[in-house]
């Protein structure tokens, strides 16, 4: 049961962030709403699914959180490194840090700069197109796909930005 709490956890929460960035570009001038939530929920799924996952598959060990994502990027790409461990807590950090402002400064959020914009978007691209794309197989891999086809559609420019 642990597995799958572990497994759903994580699509909910990319679902919730890209509902978050759809329900934002329908309504882009407002600061408040659902969005934020869509979007701070998905972080607490994902904050869920990273608990789960060292309790289920790496008995509350760093050390085997790393040496099991060292394998799998060495299964991978041929390199031998767990640096993605890190890459995965700051990815947590950034989308929670990212809730934070949008929820406590919704003014200065929804008009930050666009280069801040893009770094975020670029972010969770990342991460999402690695973790939700590259690293898993089968069915979850189309899942993984559509969720990033909904970004793109998300953050593709407006009539008005043109």
């Amino acid at each position: 049961m642990g597995d799958v709490l572990t497994r759903v956890t994580i699509w909910l929460a990319l679902g919730l962030y890209a509902a978050a960035q759809i329900v934002r570009r329908r309504m882009p001038t407002t600061t408040s709403g659902v969005s934020p939530w869509l979007l701070t929920c998905g972080w607490g799924l994902f904050v869920g699914h990273v608990v789960l996952s060292f309790g289920v598959h790496y008995d509350w060990s760093h050390a085997t959180a790393y040496a099991e994502t060292a394998a799998q990027t060495e299964a991978l790409t041929g390199w031998r490194t767990g640096g993605g461990l890190y890459l995965n807590i700051l990815f947590g950090v950034v989308w929670g840090l990212e809730a934070c402002w949008w929820r406590l400064a919704p003014e200065h959020y929804a008009t930050r700069s666009p280069r801040v914009e893009l770094a975020m978007r670029a972010v969770f691209l990342f991460m999402i197109v690695n973790g939700a794309v590259v690293f898993v197989a089968g069915p979850r891999r189309w899942l993984g796909l559509a969720i990033v086809g909904v970004l793109l559609v998300a953050w593709r420019p407006s009539a008005d930005s043109r």
